[in-house]
């Protein structure tokens, strides 16, 4: 199920004062507790917001998340992306706590803010410590009632919501979406796309936002949610201190009554514009996510477009008619929609597919549906719910769909309703919704007896009726808390070797759930037996799961959703990379599974022939996209290697003749004479036996062995010269400009930590408080997303500086001129001690931040086993950079920046006017 956001993914900030007020009048109280469902804890205050904490001790971090019921859905006559642009601007300042952007910044971590149909959230991701959770609900109280919105702030984020839109332009796909979905709604808001028109954008006025603001940005409309690892005393204690002070406001939120009449007729849309790649979609009106349906309706999705098993997959991926076919409904308050979306290749005949399409669509009611076809798509679902829930994080993040679909609970009662699933259900809702009068692809036809879908209407009362007396299920056990620390990575780590030298380390931590995940790094070949073989290699790694001597690739997607499992194989320069997550039960029948698809793959000439169509069709959508061409040429610009080399790097016409010609032999060839894990070095974290994992692990790669010998293939360092090079896109909205310096460097070199912190404050600084982001985007507004990047690899000293910009093409001079500014004053007049201080605290308490994340436990264990650097390494590059003086990261940003050697490629239409 691929689930396209139409959302906004970016935010700003406002202001706070009265807060403070409040406390003085020692109005605060203490939140009342209403229940504790399934390790959920719910409270309230008397001026109406719900509390819910989610505490999991196994994580490092947290998460402080309010959610309001506001988004589009709300919004009225001329106020189309209203709260999309006020939840941008509500990252801009507060009376009382300032700069609240650069707060943020200062304490590291992630933060963002969303805007949907039915909701907007904001929420900050820390370290777990008093200090953080006490500022995040600071925070979050004074800017709920407190914002500045000001027309001079407003006047240049306009344009960057703008930019943002224009972005979202240049997709063919969701271009395509939007205007279905506005033909399939004639009434409901739900037929608007959040980010907005871009008029009521550019012409809405401060005072009007302020009233949305104030209408919609209250306690009685919001739900906060801390999780993780947190104090809870503590937490109740500062939601009385900073939110129970917020007076109940006397203003009434009148319910939106509109529902969406039940449609008469199929509808078309046609859309003609710039663009290489070609789309068909389809959408039915469905059930709001609190009825029962919607869970129905969602393993339908998955029964009809999952691959391999799925009826419209079967009929389009494997007759190669298209090269992905998928299925997405929202999680909404009201009556929501099933879209399908199929990627067609350029040498098909759109029309015809269109019309096929149609035809398949229109037998989804007469299938005869099996015992089979539900047991896999309710593994499928409740793998993925289950995946979701036990990361703790993610997990209050995702709730908040939830909330805005209605309450919390719903998502507990759409499992329930998920497990309860028979074929009768869904046989129900294939004869109930997918009628054609009830469908948009793209006339009127008069007919007789016409049986309609009417929309469902949930009242407020009946969704709390719903949920009211729900229990959940018994509490979960909690997880044993784990330091993110190197010390207690160290303490908790087994390293040990298989008998073919494979180097593997178990990190003994205990996750929510009793997940387990891990990473391989498989290293092979030398330059002589990798000539040439970058396409094959990569499309054997993606062809890999495909099927073996003996399962299907039907059965080995049933049997991974089944242990709610996912397998990940991919390949890149040396290295085939293998993920892992899955649950400590499931674990010895998972690794046998991997051990069969790496010894006894088969490599079905038919699944090759769908995963190159779909690729390229990928490739064919990307041959017109600014951002994929722009990547794409300063690698061909900044590293011009020879064809021959695992590092070249083809153009996107190129890449696609390129896929063409891969054979299945030569995945074969490979797969045999090129992989094994003799070289190779793993992670496994999980609450696990050290002496069990090492047998395992040997049961699965300790007799796999590569025939290549294996030798380093190092990369070359090509000097980058002055250079502005422009390619037009024709009819793109939107532009994009990435730039590079290369240099020698490694992670040993005495510049090393001065040019960390250099990057920082130039470019890659902490929520867009360094230089060039603060330039281009808020103090001009003319990008939507810019900043710096810098790779500096642990194996090899070939290093470089990035930085990047997307942005409209008229604006393209202004960009290049504001960030060639940028440079030359940093280089001229160097940094400020103000910024050293405040980029060092934010990269410290960002790389804190990281160590909560078990990919980064992976990644550290896996460079020291691969590449011999060592984890005190981690603590001694943040002890370095602390020690650092203001003049040494100035001489070193002198020593390896500047503008005679910057390449920049800006690809855009640079034609409009």
């Amino acid at each position: 199920m691929k689930k396209l956001l139409l959302a906004s993914a970016f935010s700003l900030s406002f202001g706070v004062a009265p807060i403070a007020i409040y406390a003085q009048k020692n109005m605060t109280e203490a939140p009342v507790f209403v229940s504790n469902t399934e390790g959920i804890k719910e409270y309230t205050l008397k001026n109406g917001l719900k509390v819910l904490l989610v505490p999991d001790a196994s994580q490092s971090n947290m998460v402080v998340n309010i959610v309001y019921n506001v988004g589009s859905r709300h919004e009225g006559y001329g106020e189309k992306g209203m709260a999309h642009l006020l939840e941008h601007m509500l990252f801009k300042s507060t009376k009382k706590l300032g700069d609240i952007k650069k707060q943020l910044s200062d304490k590291g971590g992630t933060a963002n803010g969303t805007t949907w149909y039915d909701r907007t959230n904001y929420y900050e991701v820390f370290p777990s410590s008093d200090d953080n959770l006490r500022w995040a609900l600071e925070m979050e109280a004074d800017r709920m009632i407190n914002a500045t919105i000001l027309q001079s702030d407003l006047d240049k984020e306009f344009s960057v919501v703008r930019n943002e839109f224009e972005i979202g332009e240049n997709n063919p796909g969701r271009v395509l979406q939007e205007r279905i979905v506005s033909t399939a709604y004639l009434w409901h808001n739900y037929g608007n796309s959040t980010i907005g028109s871009k008029e009521d954008i550019e012409r809405v006025k401060a005072p009007t936002l302020r009233k949305f603001y104030e209408k919609f940005y209250q306690p009685d409309n919001a739900t906060l949610i801390v999780a993780g690892k947190f104090d809870e005393k503590k937490a109740l204690d500062y939601v009385s201190q900073y939110f129970a002070p917020i007076p109940k406001p006397s203003r009434v939120i009148d319910l939106t009554y509109t529902v969406e009449p039940a449609q008469d007729g199929e509808r078309f849309i046609e859309l003609k514009r710039s663009g290489d790649s070609k789309v068909i979609g389809a959408l039915y009106h469905t059930a709001p996510f609190a009825d029962k349906d919607y869970a129905a309706l969602d393993a339908l999705s998955e029964i009809l477009t999952s691959d391999p098993s799925g009826y419209l997959y079967k009929a389009f991926i494997d007759t190669h008619k298209a090269a992905s076919v998928y299925a997405w409904q929202p999680t909404v308050r009201d009556a929501s929609y099933m879209y399908f979306g199929l990627e067609v290749p350029n040498d098909k005949d759109v029309k015809a597919t269109q019309e096929d399409f149609r035809k398949e669509l229109d037998k989804v009611s007469t299938i005869k549906f099996t015992d089979d076809d539900v047991k896999r798509a309710k593994a499928k679902l409740l793998k993925q719910l289950e995946n979701t829930k036990n990361n703790t994080i993610n997990y209050a993040i995702n709730l908040t769909e939830i909330i805005g679909a209605g309450n919390y609970k719903l998502e507990m009662l759409y499992r329930d309703n998920i497990e309860k699933l028979t074929k009768g259900d869904i046989q129900r809702v294939a004869e109930k919704y997918f009628k054609s009068n009830n469908r948009t692809v793209g006339a009127f036809i008069p007919t007789k007896d016409e049986v309609r879908v009417k929309n469902i209407e949930f009242s407020d009362a009946q969704i709390a009726t719903l949920t009211k007396d729900y229990k959940g299920r018994a509490i979960e056990k909690e997880a044993a808390p784990f330091e993110a620390s190197i010390k207690n990575l160290k303490a908790n780590l087994t390293e040990s070797k298989l008998s073919n030298g494979m180097k593997y380390a178990l990190i003994k931590k205990e996750i929510k759930g009793g997940k387990v995940v891990a990473n391989f790094r498989f290293p092979i070949g030398n330059a002589k037996d990798l000539t040439g073989k970058s396409d094959v290699a990569s499309l054997m790694a993606e062809v890999l799961k495909t099927g073996t001597k003996s399962h299907t690739k039907e059965q080995i997607q049933d049997m991974l959703d089944e242990w709610k499992t996912n397998l990940y194989f991919g390949f890149g320069g040396q290295n085939l990379v293998v993920n892992v997550s899955t649950y400590k039960e499931n674990l010895p029948k998972v690794m046998n599974l991997v051990k069969e698809i790496l010894t006894e793959s088969t490599f079905p000439e038919a699944e090759l022939v769908k995963t190159v169509n779909e690729y390229n069709t990928y490739l064919e959508g990307s041959l017109n996209d600014p951002q994929a061409i722009a990547f794409n040429e300063i690698e061909r610009v900044a590293s011009p290697y020879s064809k021959e080399s695992i590092y070249y790097t083809p153009s996107i016409k190129e890449q696609i003749e390129n896929n063409k010609k891969v054979t299945r032999q030569q995945l074969v060839d490979f797969y045999n004479s090129m992989l094994g894990s003799n070289n190779g070095v793993g992670s496994v974290v999980g609450d696990l036996d050290a002496k069990t994992t090492g047998s395992l692990l040997e049961n699965t790669f300790g007799k796999w062995n590569s025939k290549s010998k294996y030798e380093y293939i190092k990369p070359e360092l090509f000097s980058t010269k002055k250079l502005d090079k422009e390619i037009i896109t024709p009819d793109k909205e939107n532009g994009a400009a990435v730039g590079r310096i290369n240099f020698t460097m490694d992670r040993n070199s005495p510049d090393y930590p001065a040019m960390v912190m250099a990057n920082e404050i130039l470019g890659s600084g902490g929520f867009l408080s360094a230089r060039i982001p603060m330039r281009l985007r808020e103090k001009e507004g003319i990008s939507y997303g810019a900043g710096s990047f810098m790779n500096v690899p642990a194996n090899n000293d070939v290093a470089s500086w990035s930085w990047y910009a997307f942005y409209n093409p008229t604006k393209k001079d202004a960009v290049n001129k504001a960030l060639k500014e940028e440079i030359a004053t940093a280089l001229k007049g160097g940094f400020t001690q103000e910024e050293m201080k405040s980029n060092l605290t934010s990269w410290l308490n960002s790389r804190k931040t990281g160590l909560g994340n078990d990919g980064t436990l992976m990644n550290l264990v896996n460079t020291q086993l691969q590449f011999g650097v060592p984890l005190d390494d981690y603590d001694k590059l943040e002890a370095q950079v602390s020690a650092l003086k203001l003049d040494q990261v100035n001489a070193v940003l002198r020593k390896y920046i500047s503008e005679d050697k910057l390449t920049s490629i800006f690809v855009g239409d640079f034609n409009k006017k």
